[in-house]
């Protein structure tokens, strides 16, 4: 059974959040990341400079960048934590509505 325009709707809409996301991510990491190496060294090796380890990225989601009290880190990290969010909400959005069209769900 074909997919409905809603079930298209929301899976492009849902890939298109996570590409921006994705795209927010990337950019901001790399300034949090040297930012972090400069004033918070500790922080740095412990999260380790991997883009997507995944304990950089769920300390993105969790914003735990706020518990180091540091102004300008929160200022380059508010973006990264929303697109780490939009990352993971427009991943679940395709993937519900890829599996609702395939199921044959009407929308």
């Amino acid at each position: 059974m074909p997919a409905s325009a809603w079930h298209q709707f929301i899976f492009i809409m849902g890939l298109g959040l996570a590409v921006a996301g994705l795209t927010t991510y990337v950019i901001t990491w790399m300034l949090v990341a040297v930012h972090l190496r400069e004033r918070h060294p500790a922080e740095h090796a412990r999260l380790g400079g991997f883009l997507f380890a995944p304990r950089a990225f769920g300390w993105y989601l969790a914003a735990r960048y706020r518990a180091l009290r540091d102004r300008s880190l929160d200022a380059l990290g508010t973006p990264g934590s929303l697109g780490a969010w939009a990352i993971v909400l427009g991943t679940a959005a395709a993937i519900v509505a890829k599996l609702l069209s395939l199921t044959g769900a009407s929308a």
